[in-house]
Parts: structure tokens; C-alpha cells; sequence
């Protein structure tokens, strides 16, 4: 991961040279003023001629995560740089402007079953106070990347070691000509969709803004989607969906039960350490990604691919807000957990239940005719 000093849990030690400080104020002056850029580079200079260690540094900087890193993807967030999945500003140029997203320990992931390691101490996920009275009004909008929802701070995750209370969810879709869109996949499968409930730890951090960029601040529930049986819960929303076609355009829903868009079995899932899948793509978030899938009709699924766009009313061109979701990322050193073993029914997934269905189907025939041809010889 790019940066001048970085721990452990993210990238090895950098000690940077004159050159490289040289590097780190040009960028900075290409992005903010001048004078901002010197009086960085001169801080960090500073310290290291005194021969401060990375861990000193860390402390003086605003988090436990790599300073520089740190300093140039919140310039690029304050200075709104425009990103989209794909083009000029697609994802493999995020990293110019937020060097997180060209670093270590980032989301999403293919989670194949060699990086799995089952971990008895797991326990299933706990929600509270999910289950939001129509009276609580919801703002359902459209930011340009996603369709969003905003939640009560009362929402919270309590299986874990700190709270998670929530601050919203949102989806990550295909399109109508390419269903798959979703982010993580399970053994190299893409699903068509992905639902993200975003959570901060709201033990340390009074809210997101604070929790974001700090490496225990966000838990993530990850929900994998697949075309299938209609999902009334999916209603809740979508029914207002042509009120937010346009960036930035919101309204108000009826709260309802968020519970209904988890899966019912909340004890099944994997479990790594990864990062925002947009920028900034902080390394900040503790994944729970679900083993088992929802579904939702063809028609819900057109309805996300195909109501919004990613411009404005404003804008003279409109562009369709489809496959809006970040290609997986190197798993490096990290193991995946996961809170149950794979069973010796696990080849059912993997797309050979078909062909031995088949198979087994024609040896019972063949079975059953050459008894046949028993018979008829010894009569």
C-alpha cells in the first residue's frame, strides 16, 4: 500500500527518500495549493531527519493508517474528484487520486474454498431493533453509484466485539444485457446482485465521518442476490425507485423490516479483513459476507438495472446507472474464516450435481435393461 509508514496489518515498513518526498509534495501540489503541499512534505521530512520511527508518526497523524495515503485520498474526497466503474476515471485509475484503492487489503473478493479456514469461535451474527416501524420515515436515494438507503443509529450488530450500530445500505448490480453484478463471488460465481449494510463502531467513534478511515471503524454485512422468486421486502423501496432516477434525487419511505432482506440463517458466513469497495477504499472494514443468497424476480432486477442513472436531470446526456461494482481484488496473505465446515455436499456447488445426476440416470437404465435381457434369455 502505498505511503510513508504502514503497520503491519496492511503493508510493510517504508522509509521514504529525498526523492520520494519530492514525489509525495508534487502530487499534493497537483491537488491541493502549493503552500498546503510544502508544509506537508516539510512535516514529514522533519520528523524522519529526527529520526522518528513509523509507530511515532502514526501517533502524531490522525489515524493508525498510512499517513501519506491518508493525507492524499482525503484531499481527493474534499476535492470531490469525479470516479466511475469504467472509462477514464474507471477503477484502475482510482488509485491517482485514492492510493488506498491501488493498495493492500482491498474489497471485494473471490472467496474460493482453498483460502477458507472454519473457525468454531464464529458465533452468528446478532441484529437489533432491524425491524423499523412504517412511522420512521427512510431516505432512499440516488448518489450517483448506487441506490442508498439511511439508517437509524438504533440498527445495530451486537455478536461482535464492539457495537456496529448501522448508517445505511446500498446495492451493487449488472445490467439488463449482463445480470452478474455482484461484488464478492464464492468460488470464481458472480451473483447478480449485492446488498452492503453499513455499520460503524459506534463503542469509539460517534459516527461514520469519524469511524471511516480508522482500521476497527466499519462492519460490513455482505448479501449476495440471485434472479429467482419475487422478494415482497424488495417492494418496500423499489415501489419510489422513479423518484430517484437521477444523481443526487431522494425521498422519503416508510421504514420497514430490514431484517427481511438478511437471510434467515445468520450463522453461516465468511469472514475477512478488507476495504470500501469505492473510494477511498480504506482498509477499514471487518466483512461478513453470507453463505446463503436472496433472491429477487426478473422484474425487481430490471428495476435496478434499468429505472436510475448515474447523471443528473441537469445533465444533457443521461448515462444508465448499471454494473455499478469493483472487480475482485488480490486476497494476498489473507485467510478467509469462515463459521462452518464445508460439508461432503459441497461439490453440489460446484456445478457438477448436473452431469453426475445424468449419469447416474443412465446407468440405472442400463441397470434395469440388461436385467431385462436376463429374463427374456432364460424364458
Amino acid at each position: 500500500m502505498a505511503g510513508l509508514c504502514s503497520g503491519s496489518a496492511t503493508a510493510a515498513v517504508l522509509s521514504p527518500s529525498g526523492d520520494q518526498m519530492t514525489l509525495i509534495a508534487a502530487f499534493v501540489v497537483a491537488v491541493t495549493s502549493a503552500r498546503a503541499a510544502k508544509k506537508l512534505a516539510r512535516w514529514y521530512k522533519r520528523l524522519f531527519e529526527e529520526g522518528r520511527s513509523c509507530s511515532e508518526i502514526k501517533m502524531r497523524s490522525p489515524s493508525f493508517i498510512p499517513v501519506a495515503a491518508l493525507h492524499l485520498s482525503l484531499i481527493g474526497a474534499l476535492q470531490g474528484y469525479k470516479w466511475t466503474y469504467s472509462g477514464p476515471e474507471g477503477e484502475h485509475h482510482w488509485s491517482k487520486h485514492y492510493p488506498y484503492c491501488g493498495g493492500s487489503f482491498q474489497s471485494p473478493i473471490d472467496i474460493k474454498s482453498e483460502l477458507l479456514r472454519f473457525d468454531p469461535t464464529l458465533r452468528p451474527i446478532e441484529v437489533q431493533n432491524y425491524n423499523l416501524s412504517p412511522d420512521e420515515q427512510l431516505t432512499l436515494g440516488n448518489n450517483g453509484h448506487a441506490l442508498q438507503i439511511s439508517l437509524p443509529s438504533k440498527m445495530h450488530i451486537s455478536s461482535l466485539q464492539h457495537r456496529y450500530s448501522a448508517a445505511q445500505l446500498h446495492f451493487h448490480w449488472g445490467s439488463s444485457s449482463q445480470i452478474a453484478g455482484s461484488e464478492h463471488m464464492v468460488n470464481s460465481k458472480q451473483y447478480a446482485a449485492e446488498m452492503h449494510v453499513v455499520h460503524y463502531n459506534s463503542d469509539k467513534y460517534p459516527n461514520i465521518s469519524y469511524a471511516v478511515d480508522k482500521s476497527d471503524g466499519l462492519a460490513v454485512l455482505g448479501v449476495l442476490i440471485e434472479v429467482g422468486e419475487f422478494n415482497p421486502t424488495f417492494e418496500q423501496f423499489l415501489r419510489f425507485i422513479n423518484g430517484i432516477k437521477y444523481r443526487n434525487q431522494k425521498v422519503q419511505v416508510p421504514g420497514f423490516n430490514i431484517r427481511a432482506l438478511l437471510p434467515a440463517r445468520l450463522d453461516e458466513y465468511y469472514r475477512y479483513d478488507g476495504s470500501l469497495t469505492t473510494p477511498p477504499c480504506y482498509p477499514s472494514v471487518l466483512w461478513t459476507v453470507f453463505r446463503n443468497t436472496m433472491t429477487v424476480s426478473q422484474k425487481q432486477f430490471n428495476a435496478l438495472a434499468t429505472a436510475l442513472y448515474s447523471s443528473s436531470a441537469q445533465d444533457s446526456a443521461t448515462i444508465p446507472l448499471q454494473s455499478n461494482y469493483r472487480k475482485p481484488q488480490l486476497v494476498d496473505s489473507r485467510i478467509v474464516l469462515a463459521s462452518f465446515k464445508e460439508d461432503d455436499l459441497s461439490w453440489i456447488n460446484t456445478g457438477l450435481l448436473a452431469p453426475i445426476l445424468v449419469i447416474s440416470a443412465l446407468g440405472f437404465a442400463f441397470i434395469v435393461s440388461f436385467i431385462c435381457c436376463l429374463f427374456k434369455q432364460k424364458r
